[in-house]
């Protein structure tokens, strides 16, 4: 099995609308991306707030299929298949809260000649049985500095 790596440079920006209300988050974090065959795995530490440890977070993504792990001061482990609904768990500070989400887009683009890619992915999200929103989320990672 072929694996490569490199070091990235990531932007995480995430759109929420939820009726009337639209709400936009944006990351930036260093981290690296490897290859394992057909995989790619990104991996990287979430920018911490005031007085949190972190979160290392890591998206695998193969086939049409992405999961995404966090752990730390919040974990969760959540996969997305376009055109299905998947569960997982959230926990935090708060305690565990079951999530679950209906993928309606994913794709995954790398141009190794530009040393870049994209993540897309769209998304409704339900916490606790209520419906939280539909999120629209774009991870570029380009190849940074080691």
């Amino acid at each position: 099995m072929t694996q490569n790596r490199m070091p990235v440079d990531i932007s995480i920006r995430t759109d929420i609308k939820d009726g009337k209300q639209r709400e936009r988050h944006t990351m930036e974090a260093s981290g690296e991306v490897l290859w394992r065959g057909d995989m790619v795995v990104l991996k990287f530490r979430e920018p911490r707030e005031e007085n949190e440890a972190g979160t290392d977070q890591t998206m695998q993504y193969r086939d049409g299929r992405l999961s995404v792990r966090r752990e730390g001061d919040v974990t969760m482990n959540q996969r997305f298949i376009e055109g299905a609904s998947t569960e997982g768990t959230y926990n935090s500070q708060a305690g565990p809260m079951h999530m679950m989400t209906k993928t309606k887009e994913l794709t995954c683009d790398w141009d190794a000649a530009a040393g870049a890619g994209v993540i897309r992915l769209v998304y409704v999200l339900t916490l606790q049985g209520s419906e939280t929103g539909t999120y629209t989320m774009k991870v570029t990672f380009e190849e940074g500095t080691p």
